[in-house]
């Protein structure tokens, strides 16, 4: 029983791991690169890989869809135990990818709903002043 429940958790970390970078390649790096000057990285990666704008036109499911199954792997993890010799070691390594999905899920975020809203705002303020 717990193979099936090893890979089912390793199966959604790997889902949420995986839809938390299409997140970042849609909405944070193509910002991130305009940001640092390299508007054409951005243009050629763009048109490179054409499914980013999709992606990014449905972002607010794409972000929902990572947060659903990051939670979905936040409780399947809480569920597991270390009764088998070598799973200890195991549940740690899960426990840092579903750590790490989640901070990139939310600097993905973070950038693609208020880097914008906070530029314009401390941009007005440098206006006003």
């Amino acid at each position: 029983m717990l193979n099936r429940d090893k890979l089912t958790t390793n199966a959604s970390l790997l889902g949420g791991l995986g839809l938390a970078l299409i997140g970042t390649t849609c909405c944070a790096l193509p910002i991130l690169l305009v940001a640092l000057g390299m508007g054409s990285a951005a243009a050629a990666m763009v048109s490179a890989l054409p499914w980013l704008v999709t992606v990014s036109q449905y972002k607010h499911f794409t972000f929902t869809l990572t947060a659903i199954i990051l939670a979905y792997s936040f409780w399947r993890l809480a569920r597991m135990t270390a009764c088998e010799p070598g799973t200890q070691n195991t549940l740690k390594w899960q426990r840092r990818a579903l750590w790490l999905s989640t901070a990139i899920l939310i600097l993905s975020m973070v950038t693609a709903y208020l880097l914008l809203p906070l530029s314009l705002w401390l941009d007005s303020e440098l206006i006003l002043n």
